[in-house]
């Protein structure tokens, strides 16, 4: 699988994934931040963007996979994984530990571990809409159930799709939405990869199911949570001082 990436800065290597159907220059800002310090790597998933979609279904351990395909030729990496983007980031760092040096998991959805019967419900009605090509009715909940209303740093401006996102979108919905659904991750196996992984949670989504995820990941793991800027999305709506924070968190790896 070829997939479209780019990579801005120079200096210890670092791979930001990213959530939803987030392209490579989604988080332009973010990454303009953190490529003072450090060689950064985006891409675009796998049907998303301008990487071809390959076979359906895909599961979240190809993905994976995918990740740890474009880190053979820089070595190991600091990774930094948003929402879906974590939940990659830690089957990347339990699959293939060598390439991963610190993995900063922010707000990984983890239906293993939180349970919650409202929000699954909600997203039975988020897969109905999908499913009869409601795309705006199901994004319209999604946003509900993650980000809400949470504030922005001022300045930050989000970047526009190279193309017509609506088959990514499609594709997010219908196969990542239910994969995310049904991945269990051990976090026994997170500890015995060897990797030190920190998980994260937005300030302003503190008591929302994907914080809650964070913290028991972090309880289990035997750490504290790192509150970071924003909420859901806030490495990338907070670029200035998610880039600040992330940079403590990685260090010079």
């Amino acid at each position: 699988m070829s997939l479209h990436h780019e990579t801005t800065g120079s200096g210890p290597p670092l791979l930001l994934v990213q959530g939803g159907v987030a392209e490579a220059g989604a988080a332009r800002m973010l990454v303009g931040e953190l490529a003072v310090t450090h060689r950064v790597r985006t891409y675009d998933r796998r049907g998303v963007g301008r990487s071809p979609a390959g076979p359906d279904p895909v599961g979240l351990t190809a993905h994976a996979d995918d990740a740890a395909a474009l880190l053979a030729d820089t070595g190991p990496s600091a990774v930094v994984g948003v929402s879906i983007g974590a939940v990659i980031g830690l089957l990347l760092a339990v699959r293939h530990p060598d390439l991963v040096t610190t993995l900063v998991a922010h707000e990984p959805p983890l239906p293993g571990l939180v349970r919650d019967a409202d929000r699954e419900a909600a997203l039975d009605r988020v897969e109905a809409l999908a499913a009869r090509d409601d795309l705006g009715g199901a994004l319209r909940l999604m946003a509900a159930l993650t980000s809400g209303d949470d504030p922005v740093e001022p300045g930050y401006r989000p970047e526009p799709p190279s193309g017509d996102p609506e088959p990514a979108l499609r594709r997010f919905l219908r196969h990542d939405v239910p994969a995310v659904r049904a991945v269990r991750i051990d976090p026994d196996a997170i500890t015995a990869s060897g990797v030190r992984v920190v998980p994260t949670g937005g300030v302003e989504s503190r008591g929302r199911w994907e914080h809650r995820c964070a913290e028991v990941l972090a309880s289990r793991l035997g750490r504290g949570l790192v509150e970071l800027p924003g909420g859901h999305d806030g490495p990338v709506t907070h670029p200035v001082a998610g880039a600040a924070a992330l940079r403590g968190l990685v260090g010079g790896t």
